[in-house]
């Protein structure tokens, strides 16, 4: 299956792109898409992973756990969290 991760800021940065076309296998989940960006760009990987702040992760519109199951043509939105004051 085909889908895109849109990285937000600062993640981009690290990434030097803002969205990354993946082919994964079917059954594929958000974190293997996330550990596929992690492995094609590897300054990304620790934020991604393990990182000082969680990415907020949404697909197609909708927030979205690790253990989602991804559909072709999938849209991944990886963006830093942000609260109020």
């Amino acid at each position: 299956m085909n889908v895109i991760v849109h990285l937000g800021e600062p993640f981009w940065r690290a990434a030097g792109q803002r969205e990354i076309a993946l082919a994964l296998g079917d059954g594929a989940t958000v974190s293997d898409a996330l550990r596929a960006v992690g492995q094609r760009h590897p300054a990304l990987a620790g934020e991604l992973d393990g990182g000082e702040v969680t990415p907020m992760v949404f697909v197609n519109d909708e927030e979205a756990r690790t253990d989602r199951r991804l559909t072709d043509g999938a849209k991944i939105y990886v963006v830093w969290p942000v609260s109020g004051g």
